[in-house]
């Protein structure tokens, strides 16, 4: 008789408590594989190219570098904050420095501003009339 009642208490326990229990467990297992070093060092990259783009489209001529690097340091704590991923302000900063150095080592044939014409004034790919 006793197994019968538990039974039939397992029966209805199990619909109401099985999808809540996945549930946690699905946001859990996402949560310790975001804390997981390499998980976190790629998330902070991504955040710190995204920035570092971000304000070199948005700075004018006249920002300074000190100015821009400052802004770029706020923003990147901000988000990460907001993403719940820890990172020191020198990891912060190294990883903008990185990020900075490979903006400025790529193709400037393109640069935005100056809507794809190179320094002779021709789009990329077109020469002048003779």
């Amino acid at each position: 008789m006793k197994d019968a009642n538990f039974y039939q208490l397992l029966i209805v326990l199990l619909p109401i408590v099985l999808p809540p229990l996945i549930s946690v467990s699905s946001v859990l297992y996402k949560k310790l594989i975001q804390n997981l070093p390499e998980q976190r060092r790629s998330m902070v990259e991504q955040v710190v190219n995204s920035v570092v783009s971000a304000i070199e489209q948005t700075a004018n001529d006249v920002t300074t570098s000190a100015d821009k690097k400052q802004a770029a340091v706020t923003l990147v704590q901000q988000v990460l904050k907001e993403l719940g991923i820890p990172a020191s302000p020198t990891t912060i900063s190294v990883m903008i420095e990185a990020a900075v150095y490979a903006l400025n080592q790529a193709p400037t044939a393109s640069t935005p501003g100056n809507n794809g014409y190179t320094q002779e004034g021709y789009a990329p790919g077109y020469q002048q009339a003779s």
